[in-house]
This record gives structure tokens, sequence and C-alpha cells, in this order.
């Protein structure tokens, strides 16, 4: 079905919905409730046009999906309340300075410092990198402006406005409406009519001709993203005094709203982007003046962006194979033993048990476990993510599901095999949500794994035979007789799981079905060429890591002690990624990283006492991913490099280390017709840039064949176009 259709289609099952309700509730049909329907719906579908817009413009000219421009409109507000409320400009001064002139210098910024460094990464890279920009502007923002205090804007033109059928109308949302068509002639113009709209869109389609043919991409690229967050913080500061100025409220997660219109557009058309726009924003204001859900789906209503977008997604047409390209070449993976993992698995196990006895406060204690708990849940994205390539943002959803299980079968006598029976019951889930992935693929599938875990907070946790809305008490697991009831003893109960998880994860990874999970990252077309049946292999890559995640839900469950709907936000789920992106999303390692990461952010804010600290739990993800940029593999990988030599049963990275020493002690080779002595030193850093150092000789020597001969092709996968 064409969008075109599909739009006119869908506008008119909501009218159609609204006539039936007036019949049934035995009213006569006036016209009346559709006129308070349009008038409710246009400004709020105003806002979400100019934020998906934003969106669109980033993204077909970059590559990049913004998930901070909620947070970059949330902080151009706050910048515009400071102008114009606390220092008291006029509205024609501290308009055009955020608009026009900070709004703008920021999205140059951001292009130049961060967002020209992402091409070529992966898509995990990207969107982690643009999450934690969003908690970096949120932490930014709670610690310039005290959210004790209250911030309010001012309206345009004052509280007035006219009539239209006994509908107010104000003059505050009449501006939006009128501002939302500007803008949309006017984006109109710029890409149809001027040289900078031509190269933007001779950009989108090949970035090298265009570049060819007289473009500058570069201008281009800075340009585009000036622009979007300057339609971010125009939608920030018209819908901020509707939704309040709170840090963490709706002012910096419309964005969400905004992916349902920019995905109606298919991130490339601005008209249908406005429409999508028009059609969500009915669909919202239909919901909350028309229909009574009664109390077992009074959540559902939060959820309806999320629900459109996930069937808006799944209405797209499906993916064709992705191929692989030679647009850089990777550092080559070295996959440890099994004998290796174990052994440091059973060291980290030594000194976490030390480490918890050492701890004075009990506090503390309760925040590793939160950590170790954290990094049983991300090690499921291990296999999925970091190998299969297929991004998932939904891994706290599925331990939800398995804490769920855990709670009703054996919350109250902590039971062995509840645990067996939350990661099971998990599994059939993950299934399900594999049927999106073999439609959809990069950003479209990311963005499905985040209405999946969005659904599953309003709709699926809030239902009574799970969560509801009461809290359910949980005890900790009782095993041969030893109860872990006490925060040391379930440390040691959680490393140990751990450890033991993550040495299956490693010997998974040097098997067979390992190495074809590698191979279909790489390129999923030339893995289908030699036999990998692409559809079993999704499946059961998804059905893996929801179970990894619903058998770590269980022991979050017990780390929790109670359980609530509250637990499993959509949100909350992000930072877990983004550690895990930080640490390195292809190792057991990164995921150790993620859970520890957290737990040190918690520690240095409670035990330095300085007011710096007091929002670095948010601003500490953010400029961490900014690390990312500069070491896509994640922070694992140096530390590893630098540590590994030292630990006495890794004699293969001894070797390699002593190898790269001895290198770097010969004498110079010679001049070579350069203007200085070409040493040894030149030709270790040029080999390892080009991935083909003596640490690759050194895995081929060392490691067992079927580690090295995987079948992957040493690419990078394409980027994801709509």
């Amino acid at each position: 079905m064409k969008r075109s259709n599909l739009f006119v289609a869908l506008i008119a099952a909501l009218l159609t919905a609204l006539v039936l309700k007036e019949s049934w509730a035995g009213q006569p049909f006036d016209g009346h409730a559709i006129l308070n329907l349009l008038v409710f719906a246009l400004p709020l579908a105003g806002v979400y046009a100019i934020s998906a817009a934003g969106l669109v413009v980033v993204y077909t000219t970059t590559g990049v999906f913004n998930f901070a421009q909620g947070a970059i409109g949330m902080f151009m507000a706050y910048l515009y309340w400071e102008l114009r409320v606390h220092h008291g400009l006029p509205t024609f001064i501290a308009l055009p300075l955020v608009v026009l002139v900070a709004a703008p210098l920021l999205g140059v910024g951001l292009d130049r410092a961060i967002m020209r460094r992402l091409e070529g990464q992966a898509l995990v890279v990207q969107l982690m990198v643009t999450v934690g920009l969003m908690l970096s502007f949120m932490g930014l923002a709670a610690t310039i402006w005290d959210q004790n205090a209250v911030h309010s804007i001012p309206t345009f033109f004052g509280s007035g406005g006219f009539h239209i059928g006994g509908i107010l109308l104000s003059w505050q949302r009449v501006t939006t409406i009128v501002v939302a068509l500007l803008l949309a002639i006017g984006l109109r113009f710029l890409l149809f009519s001027t040289r900078l709209g031509v190269a933007m869109r001779a950009v989108v389609d090949n970035r090298d001709l265009a570049a060819l043919a007289g473009a500058r991409p570069d201008v281009v690229s800075g340009f585009s993203w000036a622009l979007g967050c300057s339609l971010a913080a125009i939608a920030g500061i018209l819908i901020a005094p509707d939704t309040g100025m709170a840090v963490f409220g709706p002012l910096s997660f419309i964005v969400i709203n905004a992916f349902v219109a920019a995905i109606v557009g298919r991130l490339r058309s601005l008209p249908f982007t406005y429409l999508g726009a028009l059609l969500l924003a009915l669909a919202i204001q239909f919901s909350q003046e028309f229909l009574t859900l009664g109390e077992r789906w009074a959540q559902a209503p939060l959820a309806l962006p999320t629900i459109m977008l996930f069937i808006v997604l799944l209405l797209l047409p499906q993916a064709k194979l992705q191929y692989g390209r030679t647009g850089g070449v990777r550092r080559i993976e070295r996959v440890s033993t099994v004998r290796d993992t174990a052994i440091g698995m059973t060291v980290f196990v030594l000194v976490m048990t030390a480490v918890g006895w050492l701890l004075r406060h009990g506090s503390n204690v309760n925040r590793l476990n939160v950590g170790m708990a954290t990094a049983l849940i991300v090690l499921s994205l291990v296999p999925l993510t970091g190998w299969a390539g297929q991004v998932s943002l939904a891994p706290l959803a599925f331990a939800g599901f398995g804490a769920v299980a855990y709670a009703k079968w054996g919350g109250t006598h902590g039971s062995l095999i509840a645990i067996v029976l939350a990661a099971l019951i998990t599994v059939p889930i993950g299934a399900i949500m594999a049927i999106p992935a073999l439609r959809l693929q990069g950003l479209y599938l990311a963005l499905a794994t985040l209405a999946f875990a969005s659904m599953a907070e309003y709709v699926i946790f809030t239902q009574p035979e799970l969560l509801g809305s009461q809290s359910k008490a949980v005890e900790r697991l009782k095993f041969f007789g030893i109860y872990f009831r006490s925060d040391r003893a379930y440390l040691f109960l959680l490393t140990v799981v751990f450890g033991l998880a993550a040495t299956a994860i490693v010997a998974l990874r040097r098997s067979p079905f390992g190495r074809r999970l590698v191979a279909m990252r790489d390129s999923e077309a030339a893995s289908a060429t030699i036999g990998v049946n692409i559809l079993e292999t999704k499946v059961v890559v998804f059905m893996l890591s929801a179970g990894i995640a619903g058998f770590a839900g269980a022991f979050l469950a017990q780390q929790a002690g109670t359980l609530s709907s509250n637990n499993f936000t959509m949100l909350a789920g992000l930072p877990m990624v983004l550690a895990l992106v930080i640490g390195g999303i292809a190792s057991v390692a990164g995921a150790l990283f993620a859970g520890l990461f957290g737990f040190g952010l918690v520690y240095i804010k409670d035990t330095w006492h300085l007011s710096l600290w007091r929002s670095l739990e948010i601003l500490g993800p953010g400029l961490a991913a900014l690390g990312i940029i500069r070491n896509p593999s994640g922070a694992v990988v140096p530390i590893g490099d630098a540590f590994a030599p030292l630990l006495p049963w890794r004699k293969d990275a001894k070797a390699r280390a002593d190898a790269d020493k001895a290198r770097l002690a010969l004498p110079e080779i010679g001049e070579l017709g350069m203007t200085r002595a070409f040493t040894a030193t030149d030709i270790v850093a040029i080999e390892r840039e080009l991935g083909v150092s003596d640490d690759l000789n050194a895995h081929l020597l060392h490691a067992p064949r079927d580690a090295t001969t995987n079948g992957a092709v040493a690419s990078e996968v394409a980027r994801d176009t709509p």
C-alpha cells in the first residue's frame, strides 16, 4: 500500500471511530468533537513535525540518527528561559540569539568535534554516541539550572486567542501552527531552489560523487547539524509552556514521538514526515479525549507513539540482504581461549569476594550487586549485537520478563528451578521479537526493539497478572542449604554466575555458530552464498539473547528485593547499552566493564561530596561515550593490550609485547627519500593502522586454527539506507 493511501486510510479510521463513539454514547453527531480534536491536535502536530524535520535533515545528509534531538531542544529552551526570564531580555532579542546564534553554533561544534568522526562506524556506535550526548545535555542542564526551582517560559502574545466554534485557540498554539507551516515551505524552498539544497540532496544520494561534482560534504554536514539544532530549539521553546521544563520530563523525550513522523517519511521525505506528525498528534489527542480504557489499560495511551512506530516499521518493505563494503579496515578480533577466560574469571571471583568483605558500608556492596546484575543483563547483547550485528535497545525489557517469571514461580522461596524457567519462558519472546528482524535491518530494527521495550513498559508489565500497579517481594536463592540473603554472599553468587556465563559465551564464540554470527554481521549476502541460513540464524540468536537476558532478570529481581513495572522502563535500558558500547560490545570483558563502570560513577558521586558530582550519574556516561569515537572497539581493548602481558597465564600476550619491543629496538632502515629517517617505530605504527601488525601474526601463530578461520568478511557493514 502506498504511504499516501495508508495515511488517508488511518485518518478515515480515526474519524470513523470518533463518529461511532458519539453514536454509542447516544449523542447526536454535530461535528463539534472533530473540530475539538483538530484544534488541539494541530499545534501538537506542528511541534512533532518541527522536531522530526530536524531528524530527517540530519540523517539524510550525514547518516547519523540523532537521539539527542529532544535533549538539545530542552537545553536551548533553558537557555531561552535564562535570557528571556532570568535576564529580562525582550523576546525579539532572546529568541534570535538562541535559535539563530546559539543553536547553529552548537550544531557546527557537534559536527566538527564528534559527528564527522562517526562516518563509517557501526550503527550501534553511532546511536550510542548520540544517546551519550542526550544524557550529557540532560546532566548539564540539571547541573546549571536548579531542578528544585520553577522554570516557566511565557507564552507568545499572552494568554489570549480567538474562538473557533466555541473552542478557544490560544495565540501560542496559533504561533506553533504558523511556524510549522512556514518551516515546511522554507525547507521545501531550501532543498529544491537553492544551490545548498541541491548539494544536500546530492550528498544524500552519493557523498563521493557529489564531492567530485563540486559539492562540499563537510560544509553540507555542518549546515545540516546547525539547521537540525535550530529546529530542535524551536520545537523545545514552542512546547515548553505546555509540557513544563523538567530535565527528565516530556521536553527531553519528545524526540521519541518524533521518531514516528520521521519513519512515516522513511527518513527522507519531509512532506510525509509532516503527514506522519499530524497522524500521530490526532491519534494521541483522540486517545486522551475520547477513549476510556479502564484500569487495566490505563497507561496504554503513553505507549501509543511507540505502538504506532512499531506498526509503521512492520509495514515498511522488506529489507534486502546487506553487502559488505571496503570502507575501512577493522582490527582483527582476538578471541580468548576458554582456558584463559576460565582462569581470568576465577581470579575475578576471588578479587570481588575480597573487595566485598573489605568494603565497610553495606550500601557499596549493594551497588556492586547492581553492577554485576547489569553486567549479566548486557552480556545478552554480546552475541546478538556484538557478533551478529542485530542492534537491540531492549535488553532490560527481556530481563523484565525473566524477573516477572522468577517472581511468579520462585519469588517466595528462592527456587533454582524458577531461574531456569525464567530463562526458558523468555526464549519464545525472543523468537517473537525476531519476526521484525526478518524484515528489518539496521536503524529500523533498532527502533523496532525500542518500541517493543516501550510497549512492554506501559502495556505488558502493567497487567495485574504480571506486575500491575503493585510491588512484589522477591526472595533470594536457596541452593543446597545455602541462603544467599546477605549482600556479600549474594555478590559472591552473582560473580560466580557471571564467570560461568562469560566462559560459556567465549566457548560459543569459538564454535561454528559463533563464526557464523560474525560472518553474518560482516556481510549477509556473502554468508548466504556460502550456505548460511540467514533467517534461521537470526531467530536462533534472538532466542539465545532473550534467554540470557531472562536468566539475568531472575538475578536482578533477587537483588532488587521488590519488583514493580518501574524497574523495567525503556529509557533505563539505553544507558546499559551505552555502557556496553563504551566497554566493548563484542566481548564479555565489555559486559563486565559496563557493570563496574556504573558502580564507579555512583561510588565517586557519593564519596566525593562536591557540587560538580551531583549530576555525575548522567554526565559520566555521556562524556565517556565521546571516547567511543577514538576507540569504537571499546575501552577493554587498550586495557587488555596494557595489562594482558602482565598476567602469568597470558603467555601469548607477553610474546606479542616482547616482539613489539624487539622491533622497536631495530636500527633505522634508511632515508627512503624521506626528510627524516624511516624507523622501525614508523613501520609498527603504519602496520597497526592498516591492521596488519604483529598482532595478526602472533594471533595466527598462537591461536587455534578454528579461532582465526571464521569466514568473516573484514569490512564495515553498509549503512542502512531506506
